[in-house]
């Protein structure tokens, strides 16, 4: 009975010590890796994401709608609404990356402002930028987030995960990493923590498809523990490189809609 709980003692004590060492031609610096994952996006001019099913849980309640979800490179998003059980629409979103305009049909209101992460987390709970929405729904990195910290980039190799660690410190002496696959440099995980290791944001990705030669995930995982926050995304189907034309990513105000500027 002895030898058999030191045997699984050690090989649990293997299990737990496995490393994945880097691949023999591992990329070596942060600007590299930041150009292998532009790279990557880049052969995606836009995407329409379809039967887009939201998970919502927040301030003690759950809602689930259904969402169509359009973007185009370099910073077009448009985010249609629907009543659940309905084709009525009940909000739409687009940006160009620099503004946005949303409407919603349930009070018609029409707001409208610069696209900042601040200001799209009124209206869709992803805490990004419209531009770094645009690049996450591609299976790429949300590099004005990590920009706005304004420190030098760093990345090393994860042994535990089998992947690349891009991360800066936060400017609350936390951090803000990203881990990315080597075979194709998709992002697949954000993770900002504060000084104590706790979570502070996650943004997560499963059941990653191929389209057209690249993969994108199916179900993405926005969570914020400090503002009871948990918002995920699970997509029908992807279709890539589609026509679409500018006018889908203009939003005039309807008439008679109550027009709200939205600050910083």
């Amino acid at each position: 009975m002895r030898l058999s709980l030191l045997i699984l003692a050690s090989l649990v004590l293997a299990g737990c010590g496995r490393k994945i060492p880097p691949p023999d031609d591992a990329l070596q610096t942060a600007g590299e890796l930041r150009s292998a994952i532009d790279a990557r996006v880049g052969s995606i001019e836009s995407a329409r994401f379809l039967d887009v099913v939201v998970d919502y849980f927040g301030e003690g309640e759950r809602v689930k709608v259904r969402q169509l979800v359009l973007v185009q490179q370099p910073a077009n998003l448009r985010v249609q609404t629907r009543v659940p059980g309905t084709e009525e629409i009940l909000s739409l979103l687009v940006s160009d990356g620099e503004t946005f305009a949303m409407h919603r049909r349930d009070t018609n209101q029409y707001f409208t402002g610069e696209a900042t992460p601040q200001n799209i987390a009124r209206l869709l709970p992803v805490d990004l930028s419209a531009r770094d929405v645009t690049r996450v729904m591609l299976g790429g990195a949300p590099w004005d987030r990590f920009d706005a910290e304004g420190a030098e980039p760093r990345m090393q190799w994860d042994r535990r995960k089998g992947k690349y660690r891009y991360w800066v410190p936060t400017r609350d002496d936390g951090t803000l990493s990203m881990w990315v696959r080597h075979t194709d440099f998709a992002v697949e995980e954000v993770r900002q923590l504060d000084t104590r290791e706790k979570v502070v944001y996650k943004y997560e990705t499963d059941d990653w498809k191929p389209h057209q030669n690249i993969a994108l995930p199916a179900w993405r995982r926005f969570v914020w523990p400090d503002r009871n926050l948990d918002f995920s995304m699970d997509v029908g189907q992807t279709q890539l490189n589609v026509e679409l034309p500018q006018l889908l990513f203009e939003l005039p105000p309807p008439a008679g809609s109550e027009i709200i500027q939205v600050d910083r």
